[in-house]
């Protein structure tokens, strides 16, 4: 499996590294795509966002160890969004650009997995609502994360539900939202 022209220039001036995961993830794309009997190039919005071939929604995301890809009909569900983490912590300085002083005090006691788990849950909503609405400005959702790998993420009247989850060294947060509802 190949990379689609138009994709391929996408990432023509990139280094190795960012060639790498971009080819990674389409290639992970293109299979997930086939599965459901779908095929075309993803290209990218003015925005950096993916653009999925006609009636198809997805998402991607990669960190150092893990490239993922979440691909449906857009008959069956209206927009997804998928984060992963691999990293040992969040600054400072991420904390308080991503999370609102709201947020910051909720993730104040929290474990290192937890505010990394809150902001893959805030990249994942984001993505979703983006795909939803075009607004994707994670600033503007909150999100809180519960114990149980579940996490609510709000913005204006949108509500969103889903699930985290971390294993070994990997936070990842995906959120699906099934046709019938928004």
């Amino acid at each position: 499996m190949r990379l689609f022209d138009g994709e391929r220039a996408l990432v023509g001036n990139a280094t190795a590294k960012r060639r790498r995961e971009f080819t990674e993830t389409r290639l992970l794309a293109h299979e997930a795509l086939r599965r459901i009997g779908h095929d075309g190039p993803i290209l990218k919005g003015s925005d950096g966002e993916p653009l999925w071939p006609s009636g198809i929604v997805g998402s991607l995301s990669h960190c150092p160890s893990l490239c993922v890809a979440a691909v449906a009909s857009a008959e069956r569900i209206r927009a997804v969004g998928v984060d992963v983490d691999d990293s040992d912590g969040l600054s400072d300085g991420i904390m308080r650009f991503v999370f609102s002083s709201e947020e910051l005090a909720s993730l104040r006691m929290a474990s290192s997995v937890e505010r990394r788990a809150a902001f893959c849950a805030k990249e994942a909503a984001s993505k979703a609502l983006s795909a939803l609405d075009g607004t994707g400005d994670f600033r503007k959702v909150s999100v809180s994360l519960k114990t149980d790998g579940t996490f609510a993420a709000v913005r204006r009247d949108v509500a969103l539900r889903s699930q985290w989850r971390f294993y070994d060294r990997l936070v990842s947060a995906m959120v699906a939202v099934p046709s019938e509802t928004v």
